[in-house]
């Protein structure tokens, strides 16, 4: 139904001294302003009926704020101290994981704790002021205790952290305490592809276990190293060997399509690596030794853009 036709207004009066249009519900049901379904729906919205369904759906709502899936994993604790370096620093770089989700970082700057936070290499940073790669930091962070909870993995390297979700907290401590924005920018590039190259594998399933972890550290993997012209590997997966050629090698992104599954030891058996060449020049003859190959490609390449960040908020 058309609405009725406007009042005219006299000339000279004031146009807000009467509403063009009545304002109250039961007055534009009585000028015939609404169809009969609308007239039903407001009739209904004005039952108690309806008050009581609405109330119902406020209590559920604020019971349920938010579901856990939406909100982002945070610690429960977690304290930042600068640490002074004028004397010197002890065992710096140094990452431990806990029973518990309990993580400790030791004198590593505000980019160190990036790389581990998001699982990204130095090379995949930009941006960032001087102080993100000079001032050190002590952290010590706790996971909330939940008994439903999976147990969290204990896995780590000197500057990772295998559990996804204590690199969310972690994530989320920086965003807090440091003011920390950025963001990823994702290009096509050189990328490399670790598979095995038909040569007999040489690495061994590891002999380290959780009660006699590398080097007595709790949870402690991944460790490969290069000492006097020769590579050892202890305790490390297919992912963190191709993570390792990536941030400390190549450069690049390097992805793992071995599909070896499980934890490996190698030692150098120094036959077929020359001796002469340096860390990097030695790097591609260990890999054919352990019976891989690398084959360049190209893929995603990402990079994380540091837009703000500043210095830790007091504890």
């Amino acid at each position: 139904m058309p609405p009725p036709p406007a009042r005219s207004t006299p000339l000279g009066s004031r146009v807000c001294s009467e509403p063009r249009h009545p304002s109250s519900p039961r007055t534009l049901l009585a000028a015939g302003w609404f169809s009969a379904l609308d007239r039903r729906i407001i009739l209904l919205m004005r039952s108690p009926l309806f008050a009581m369904i609405a109330t119902t759906v406020c209590l559920v709502s604020s019971a349920f704020p938010q579901s856990p899936a939406q909100r982002p994993l945070q610690f429960e604790v977690a304290t930042i101290k600068p640490v002074d370096t004028g004397s010197g620093v002890s065992n710096p770089g140094v990452t431990g994981v806990y029973p518990g989700g309990r993580v400790v970082i030791h004198a590593v700057p505000l980019k160190t704790l990036i790389m581990i936070a998001y699982h990204a290499g130095y090379w995949q940073l930009s941006g960032g002021d001087d102080w993100m790669d000079k001032d050190v930091y002590d952290v010590e962070a706790k996971a909330p205790a939940s008994p439903a909870a999976t147990a969290f993995s204990l896995r780590h390297t000197r500057v990772g952290i295998e559990d996804e979700r204590l690199r969310q907290m972690l994530q989320t401590m920086l965003t807090e305490r440091f003011q920390l924005k950025l963001h990823w920018d994702t290009k096509t590039g050189a990328v490399y592809l670790l598979q095995k190259s038909g040569k007999p594998i040489q690495l061994r399933s590891t002999k380290y276990t959780a009660d006699h972890p590398v080097q007595g550290a709790s949870g402690f993997s991944g460790e490969i190293e290069y000492t006097g012209g020769h590579w050892f590997v202890f305790d490390t997966s297919l992912p963190q060997l191709a993570k390792f050629a990536s941030d400390y090698v190549l450069h690049k992104p390097v992805i793992d399509q071995t599909e070896l599954a499980g934890s490996f030891d190698y030692r150098d058996a120094n036959t077929q690596i020359p001796q002469e060449h340096d860390f990097e020049g030695s790097f591609p003859g260990f890999i054919q030794d352990l019976g891989l190959k690398l084959t360049a490609a190209k893929g995603p390449v990402e990079m994380l853009v540091i837009d703000q960040a500043e210095k830790p908020s007091p504890n």
